[in-house]
This record gives C-alpha cells, sequence and structure tokens, in this order.
C-alpha cells in the first residue's frame, strides 16, 4: 500500500476542479486535528486544491498569516501533485527532491517532511489532499500511511455527503421553480386559447346557421369549414408549441418569422376584431420564437379589442438605430380613451386589471411582457397623439439571437 517515498511526476497541468468542491473554510478542523494526534506532526491539513490556489478547509498548525487566511498560491503547493497525479505522495525530505527544493511551501511554511493522501468529491474526482507536514526531515512508517488512507477515505466520505445534501436542496429548489412555472403555463394556456376557441365557436354557430337554411350556400359552407380547420390548426400548433416550450424548460427556438403573416392569422383568430378597422403597415421579419411572437400579438391585439372602443387600430413597424444596436419597433396604435401614466407599468402585472367592466383574467399584459424579455427586448405604453394608446415593442434586429 506505500507509494515510493520521493516519487515526483512531471509539474502537473493546472487542477480542474473549482471553488463548488470547498467546503466551508474550518468545517473539516476535525481531520487536521486527527492527522497531528495519530501521526504526531506538527501540522495537518485538509486541502482544496483550484486553478491557481489551495484552500484549506481542515488546518491545525500552520504557520501566522498562513493559519487565518486559510489559502497559498500554487506555488506553495505539494497538494497539487496528488491531485494531478491522482495518488498519494509521499516525501521524506523535500529540499532533497530536484523539484520541489525551490517551492515556496518550504521556506514560507515550513514543509519538509509531507505526506499527502488524494480526498475525493461525490463524483470520485480527486479534489484535493489530507496531508500531514513536519518541519524536520521524517520516514513515514506503515502505520502513518495506513492512518492517513482511512482518514482520507473517511474524509472523502464526508464531502461526498455533503455535496449530495447541497445538490438535493438544490434539486428541491429546481422542482419548486418547475411547479410554479408549469402553474403560470397552465394559466398562460388557458388564457391564450380562448381566442381561437372563440373564433373556432363563433364559425361554428355561422356554419350551423347556413346548413339549416332552406338553401345552404355551398361556398358559404366550403369557406367556414376552411375557417374551421385553420381554427382547430392554429389551436394544435399552439398546444403543441407550449409543451414543447415547457418539455425543453422555457427555451425559444429562435427563427426568421414573418410579422405580417402572423397579423393576418392573428387577425383571424380574435372575433372581437371582426368590426374593427385594422390597418397593417409594411411589416418585416424578425429573429424571434414563433410561438411566443404570435402569443405576443395576439395579446397586444385581444386587448385592443376590448379596451379600444371599437376605433381603428394601426399596426406598423420602422427600425431604431440607436441604443446598443439596429432595431425593430412594432406598435399598435389604438384611439381609445387611452390608459393614465401612473398606471401604464402596472397593467403589466399578472392579474392586474384597470377595468373590470371587461372580461378578462389580466394575465395578456403580464404575457407580453415575459415575452418581449425572453427575447432581450422592450415594451412600453405611450398616449396616441390625439388620444388612445400606443404599444411599443422593440426587438433586436440582429441574427442569432439566443434566448436567457
Amino acid at each position: 500500500m506505500s507509494p515510493q517515498a520521493g516519487t515526483i511526476a512531471p509539474d502537473p497541468a493546472p487542477p480542474r476542479n473549482g471553488s463548488d468542491t470547498i467546503p466551508e473554510l474550518g468545517s473539516f478542523d476535525h481531520y487536521a486535528r486527527l492527522v497531528r494526534r495519530s501521526l504526531g506532526v506538527p501540522v495537518g491539513l485538509v486541502s482544496i486544491v483550484e486553478d491557481y490556489r489551495q484552500v484549506f478547509p481542515g488546518a491545525l498548525g500552520l504557520p501566522d498569516p498562513w493559519q487565518e487566511e486559510r489559502e497559498t498560491p500554487l506555488t506553495h503547493s505539494f497538494c497539487k501533485y496528488v491531485v494531478a497525479e491522482e495518488k498519494p505522495l509521499i516525501i521524506e525530505d523535500a529540499r532533497e527532491e530536484p523539484r520541489l527544493a525551490e517551492n515556496l511551501a518550504i521556506p514560507v511554511l515550513g514543509v519538509i517532511a509531507y505526506a499527502g493522501w488524494p480526498i475525493t468529491n461525490s463524483l470520485g474526482q480527486v479534489v484535493g489532499s489530507l496531508c500531514a507536514i513536519d518541519g524536520e526531515p521524517r520516514a513515514w512508517t506503515v502505520v502513518d500511511l495506513e492512518n492517513l488512507s482511512d482518514l482520507a477515505a473517511a474524509c472523502s466520505a464526508e464531502i461526498a455527503q455533503r455535496e449530495l445534501v447541497l445538490a438535493s436542496a438544490s434539486l428541491v429548489s429546481e422542482l419548486e421553480r418547475s411547479n410554479e412555472h408549469l402553474e403560470t403555463l397552465g394559466a398562460q394556456v388557458s388564457h391564450d386559447l380562448q381566442n381561437p376557441i372563440g373564433a373556432l365557436s363563433g364559425t361554428l354557430e355561422l356554419l350551423e346557421d347556413e346548413v339549416a337554411a332552406e338553401t345552404p350556400d355551398v361556398d358559404t359552407v366550403r369557406m367556414l369549414l376552411a375557417r374551421s380547420h385553420r381554427c382547430v390548426s392554429r389551436m394544435s400548433v399552439l398546444v403543441r408549441d407550449v409543451l414543447r416550450y415547457a418539455v425543453v424548460g422555457g427555451e425559444l427556438t429562435i427563427r426568421e418569422v414573418d410579422v405580417a403573416d402572423l397579423v393576418t392569422s392573428v387577425l383571424d383568430d380574435v372575433p372581437a376584431l371582426a368590426g374593427v378597422q385594422v390597418g397593417v403597415g409594411e411589416l418585416p421579419s424578425v429573429n424571434a420564437d414563433a410561438l411566443q411572437l404570435r402569443l405576443l400579438l395576439q395579446n397586444l391585439l385581444a386587448n385592443v379589442a376590448k379596451h379600444a372602443g371599437g376605433g381603428p387600430v394601426e399596426v406598423q413597424a420602422h427600425v431604431d438605430a440607436g441604443g446598443d444596436g439596429e432595431s425593430w419597433v412594432l406598435e399598435i396604435v389604438d384611439h381609445g380613451r387611452g390608459i393614465p401614466p401612473e398606471a401604464r407599468d402596472r397593467v403589466f402585472a399578472a392579474h392586474e386589471r384597470l377595468d373590470h367592466s371587461v372580461p378578462g383574467s389580466g394575465l395578456g399584459l403580464a404575457t407580453c411582457r415575459r415575452v418581449v424579455a425572453a427575447h432581450h427586448g422592450t415594451i412600453g405604453l405611450d398616449e396616441t397623439p390625439g388620444g388612445g394608446t400606443t404599444v411599443r415593442v422593440r426587438l433586436p434586429r440582429r441574427a442569432g439571437l439566443t434566448a436567457s
């Protein structure tokens, strides 16, 4: 079991472990105490090695200021060899080892004799060393190394246990977040299906009336059937894409989306806009998630239909080169009674409704803000000149946008 004393490999590459492996400083002092007691050495250490330093969650007997600081640069480290080589390092007199003779641990920390045993994390990766240090040359005995090996195994088990406890706590937190997300998503799906369901219901009523007529118009029946199929198809796509969005954890699928086509489709799905004059200007193609952009436009136009009083609506866009880069600015302009300035930010909160005389859940504009934020854009409300509300959505125009 005992390794060859003084066997040193070439200088190791920087260790691969990071600060997430480091237990709280001082929490492993009991292992340092056991090393000193069982091996009869002045210094016992539990050392975790990082890319640029070694940290001591367990330390007893180091000279000042190292005992208080509990870390050193790797220029003062023998433990880095234990991690890099993933095996014990046993040194009787470091001054006689060519590669260790210039190590600053000798003059600064007083390390002459060193016995370091690998300690591992929950994945079995070597992350540090349990080490015994003497300020005088020492021939380590078999009993010394057996004791050090046993203590290193116990120390590794405790590190693994702590990591698993932290991982369990993180998993519980993630499950709680996921449950909240799914609850919100369920409310959103229910809300966003209302418009195509309403459109389908209205179309089927018209179809029923036409079929019940003494002489049904075949062309009208065909038109209504085609509209019904489109509504069902869009609902199917909406449900499928929302489920896909939930499964991948809320990540967006960014591609080039024709806004004009989306607006045309959305207008067909918002029955309340049937009698409203909607002017559609020249609209761009933007880099976005098609499902989310559709939900944005659907909620904005449905909101206009409910609150703008039936007046004309304009959907328009322009390029803005200001700010951090070139952006598309999409605007939906109505000429209704408007929204007071002090309420323009508040209406984006979930379940916030200014007008309770109009049916609704208060989720529409909250959904819009979430969609825009996911695309690294902004949304805001302004007063339309002459009265009304202008919704202004700013989306980055650059290609290759990815969601956060």
